[in-house]
């Protein structure tokens, strides 16, 4: 879960530096995948260092919400959808 987060993390500040998101928008997603990174470190505490699977995946799946939102902040995500729901691309 940390090498998941450090990532993301690691393409947040490269975004940041490339100037192809602001500095707040930088700042809010750090914090979303701080959080994350806490919550996985909160219950690695309890339970001798270990992640049950349930809760990583629901870890990861956060932490994915948090890059793909750096993907779209950056135009870098991907439409999945044909626009034919009246023009929302991920419809």
């Amino acid at each position: 879960m940390i090498d998941q987060v450090q990532g993301v993390d690691k393409g947040i500040a490269d975004a940041r530096q490339e100037n192809t998101i602001t500095p707040a928008e930088a700042q809010r997603l750090h914090m979303r995948a701080a959080h994350i990174s806490q919550a996985a470190e909160r219950v690695a505490t309890t339970d001798h260092g270990r992640i049950p699977g349930a809760q990583y995946r629901q870890l990861l799946r956060r932490l994915d919400n948090v890059d793909q939102a750096l993907l779209f902040d950056t135009g870098n995500a991907f439409n999945i959808g044909d626009y034919t729901d009246g023009g929302n691309p991920n419809g």
